[in-house]
Order: C-alpha cells, then sequence, then structure tokens
C-alpha cells in the first residue's frame, strides 16, 4: 500500500494513497498543506489499471516527482513529490498479519506511560525532542485548568477547549461510560457551528471497543481503508477518514473516551497529536472521576441534608451506615406516635401579622424538634401549628414507648422555660395539648411516583390524632392503653377511663401522665 509521507510545522502526517485523494491548500482537500505556495486545488490522485498517477489541477507553482515537474506522472514507491514549498515522500507500507492496515496505528497504553515517564521510567525509546516538548508544556497548562474546576460538565467543555486549541480536529466527542459500562455521549462539538438538530453521533462501536477493551489509543488516516474497520457500520456510514480515538483512563479503569476525527481529509493526525490527545485524555480522566465524586458528595450532602431535618443525629448516622443499607423501603414496625398541638392558636394568631405567626411557630417548633431528637425520634410533619413524631422508626428501638414519654416532657419543660421569657415580655403563656399512642404501623418512603416521605401510616397513627384532638386537655399528656402498659413502672399515669373513638369498633382505655408527681420527683 502505497503512502504520502510528509511533515508540516514539525509535525509528521501519512495519507494512504488513492484515487481521488485531493492535495492543496483548500480545508476540503484530503491532504491540506497550509502554504500559499500551494494552490487552493493544487493536484489530484486517480487510479487507471491499478496505477495511481497525480494530475496538476493548472496549479500556479506545479508539481514535480525527484525534482522534474510533471503535469501528470506515475507515483511509485521511493518517488519524491513536490508540491509548492512541500516534499512528499512516497512509501509502500504492507499490511499486518492482523490485517491493520499502516492507515491505523495503535498506541497501547502502557507504551506510552513509559516513554512519558508516567510510570516514573525515563524514556527508552529516541523521539522527536520538539514533539515531547510541546505535550509537555501543553500538559503543565491542562493541569493547572482542570485542578479549577470542579464540577463535571465545567470540566468536559475544558477538555474539550484544549482539544480545539491544540489539534486541528473538525469534531470532538466525549464519551462517559455508565455504571453497566454503556456508552453515553456527554458533550459533542465542531468546529464550525451547526444550524438545526444534533447530529446522530458517528463514533465507530467498533473503534469504542477496540480502545476501551485494549487500553490503547488509535489514530486511523483513513478508516475507509483499514480491514479492522470493515464491519463497522458507522463507519461507512459516516465515511470516517482521519481520526483519533483515546480512553479516559484512570486507576486502571477506562471510565470513557475522547473521540475525534476529521471527515473530510485523509492523513489529517500525526502520531504526536495521538500522544497528545492521550496525555490530555489521562489528566481529564483524573479530574472527570474528581468532579463525578464531587457530584456524589453533593448528593450525599443534600440527602443528609434532608435527614437533618426529621432525624436527630444519631439515628442519621445510623441510616447512613452499612448497618441500615439493607433495610426495606416499606416495613410493618412496632412504634410510639406523639402529636403536640398548641392550645388557642387560631385565636391568639387572628391579630398577629404573617410574620410574627411565621416566627411565632418557629419558636414552638424548634423546641418540639428539639426535644423529639433528644431521644432519638423522628420529626414525620408539621401540621398547621401542630407537631407529629414517631419513635421506634427508621431504627427499631425496643423503649419507643418511654423514649416518646420522655420527649413529652422535655417539650413541657422547655415551653415552661419559653413561657418565663414571655411573661417577662409581658406576653401571655402557651400550653399545648399532647398525646402518645403504641402499636404497629407501615413506615418507609410512601407517596406518588412524583413526590415521597419518609412517614408511617395506621389505626396507631389515627388513635394517637383523635386522643390528642378529643381527650388531652391543655398542659396534659395523654397515653394511650399500649403506651401506658409499656411505661407504667416508670412514670406514674392517671387513669381517664374508656372512651369510644370515632372510627374504632371498642373503647379504648385511656391515660394520662402525672405531672404533678413527675414534678415532685425531680425537685
Amino acid at each position: 500500500m502505497l503512502e504520502l509521507y510528509y511533515e508540516d510545522n514539525g509535525v509528521t502526517h501519512r495519507a494512504p494513497v488513492r484515487s481521488g485523494l485531493s492535495l492543496g491548500r483548500s480545508s476540503d482537500n484530503d491532504v491540506v498543506l497550509r502554504d500559499f505556495s500551494v494552490s487552493r486545488y493544487h493536484a489530484k490522485v486517480e487510479e487507471e489499471n491499478g496505477i495511481f498517477k497525480i494530475h496538476d489541477l493548472d496549479s500556479t507553482n506545479g508539481i514535480k516527482i525527484n525534482d522534474t515537474f510533471v503535469s501528470s506522472g506515475t507515483l511509485a514507491a521511493g518517488d519524491r513529490l513536490t508540491v509548492g514549498s512541500f516534499e512528499l515522500l512516497v512509501e509502500d507500507t504492507a499490511t499486518d498479519a492482523g490485517g491493520l492496515s499502516s492507515a491505523t496505528y495503535l498506541r497501547p497504553l502502557s507504551e506510552f506511560n513509559q516513554d512519558y515517564g508516567l510510570e516514573g521510567r525515563s524514556s527508552e525509546i529516541s523521539r522527536d525532542m520538539g514533539a515531547r516538548a510541546r505535550v509537555f508544556e501543553i500538559l503543565a497548562q491542562v493541569a493547572k485548568t482542570l485542578i479549577q474546576v470542579e464540577e463535571l460538565d465545567p470540566v468536559l467543555e475544558k477538555v474539550m477547549d484544549l482539544v480545539f486549541e491544540h489539534l486541528l480536529v473538525d469534531r470532538g466527542f466525549i464519551v462517559l461510560f455508565d455504571a453497566e459500562g454503556s456508552p453515553k455521549l456527554e458533550l459533542y462539538r465542531t468546529r464550525e457551528s451547526e444550524e438545526g438538530d444534533q447530529p446522530e453521533v458517528p463514533i465507530s462501536r467498533t473503534i469504542l471497543d477496540m480502545v476501551s477493551g485494549q487500553k490503547v489509543a488509535i489514530l486511523t488516516h483513513d478508516a475507509q481503508a483499514d480491514q479492522r474497520f470493515e464491519a463497522g457500520r458507522s463507519v461507512r456510514i459516516h465515511q470516517i477518514r482521519s481520526a483519533m480515538c483515546a480512553p479516559l483512563w484512570h486507576r486502571e479503569r477506562v471510565i470513557g473516551v475522547i473521540y475525534v476525527d476529521s471527515p473530510l481529509h485523509v492523513g489529517s493526525f500525526s502520531t504526536s497529536d495521538l500522544d497528545l490527545l492521550t496525555a490530555l485524555s489521562n489528566y481529564a480522566a483524573v479530574a472527570i472521576e474528581r468532579a463525578q465524586l464531587n457530584e456524589s458528595i453533593r448528593r450525599e450532602r443534600v440527602a443528609r441534608d434532608r435527614l437533618e431535618r426529621y432525624h436527630s443525629p444519631a439515628v442519621i448516622e445510623a441510616v447512613l451506615s452499612d448497618s441500615g443499607a439493607d433495610r426495606a423501603s416499606v416495613t410493618l414496625r412496632d412504634t410510639s406516635i406523639l402529636f403536640a398541638d398548641i392550645v388557642g392558636f387560631t385565636a391568639r394568631c387572628e391579630s398577629l401579622p404573617p410574620e410574627d405567626v411565621a416566627a411565632f411557630l418557629n419558636q414552638f417548633f424548634s423546641l418540639a424538634a428539639d426535644a423529639v431528637f433528644a431521644y432519638g425520634g423522628t420529626l414525620d410533619k408539621f401540621i398547621g401549628d401542630a407537631v407529629m413524631a414517631f419513635f421506634g422508626a427508621p431504627l427499631p428501638q425496643d423503649d419507643h414507648a418511654e423514649r416518646a414519654v420522655r420527649s413529652a416532657l422535655e417539650l413541657m419543660r422547655a415551653l415552661e422555660g419559653w413561657n418565663l421569657e414571655r411573661e417577662a415580655e409581658d406576653l401571655d403563656r402557651i400550653e399545648v395539648r399532647v398525646a402518645i399512642n403504641s402499636g404497629p404501623v407501615v413506615v418507609g418512603d410512601i407517596g406518588s411516583a412524583s413526590r415521597v416521605d419518609y412517614t408511617v401510616l395506621g389505626n396507631t397513627v389515627n388513635v394517637s390524632a383523635r386522643l390528642e384532638e378529643h381527650v388531652a386537655k391543655p398542659g396534659t399528656v395523654v397515653l394511650g392503653e399500649t403506651t401506658q402498659a409499656a411505661v407504667q413502672d416508670l412514670f406514674p399515669t392517671e387513669p381517664l377511663g374508656t372512651i369510644q373513638l370515632k372510627g374504632l369498633s371498642r373503647k379504648i382505655a385511656v391515660y394520662r401522665l402525672a405531672m404533678e408527681e413527675i414534678e415532685r420527683s425531680q425537685v
């Protein structure tokens, strides 16, 4: 197979010789020679009876083969072609046993890391020092740029900026692999702006699988001429020619690829371009993983902030630990439900401006939340001026009834302190009604497909709410019969008789905490 071998500004290029190959200064040529000594459309190669001939297209400075001007001449291995100020050598490169022609160059990452000292060893391969210096100079800029960016989207944009700044590419794509290893296009860019919808991504799955599976970077001068890619449907459909693809490789794992191409031109990239793209990909992979980690931390922080609105710090630590990882989202649990409601709230707030009502409620809710969290409870919700909390979930608590009662007593003590402050300001006292009932409930994330709340449901909840509304008096804590049975040896209680609650088929025994005895015992 014949190839044209030439250098442009110290960068080596190769272009497979084929029928229709065009040479000139204009960017829509297959071989772009950027110098005014070259005409916009200078020459073209045609195949005639298996022989490649180059034809001058009425160029200003003509073409030479082996220092002889010709209007048309045969190309053979060893010939020296002069086009303007450029000299191109004609070489004969054979196809290897694996079926991969010289139109494609594979660069193993292990070889690249050795050559560029990324594994702590000096290079043993003689290279063009100018190209190496260029790579290291750009890498310094890459490291400085990427380390300053923390979020994923800006990282990807910065990476693509660097690709287009330092490589003569027409299109660029960044693909990341998800948890299942499926590729997902994260960023697409063209050098020329395109109107309309984004086109189908022309990345060959054959190239993608080769890069990720073999951990190699690929440079193809003409994918159409490579037997390895003959089965690639996208290579044929999108007429992929000059392209490079480098893996985003970090800690022995390929997390994605950077793919760039020049679909209209053959031989647009050099091996030093591939080394630069590979180096940039290595740095980009570190920055991308760092950005993804930051996003994960932000999501966990949001989740933790949400938990902090409902649970005590001790419960949060347990929920986020491995010990709580296997709990079902909805489960049956034995709990104690607490309702606390401000007495006379509607009349009290009738004449207050909205901002004063909000400040008043915030003060009360803060006292209630502190009392609930002090005993490992979960704050379910605020209902107008009422507070609903439960104990015994999400973590099982054998003493959930005791915790609920102690939380109610803590709320009463905090309320007394608040009332002393209000009295000092000539404000009226605040009284609340509290009810606690214990029993089985359904607990977990409950709601619709678009929104869920961590809450409890069941008859135990309904009974507790009705005890607070219809039985509890201002300044009292009422207990259901199951709760009283669980704490009767810990707290003094007084029976209030049996009552019939709406929705229940039987009467239930109701008790109240003997607050006077409790206060005397604590003096």
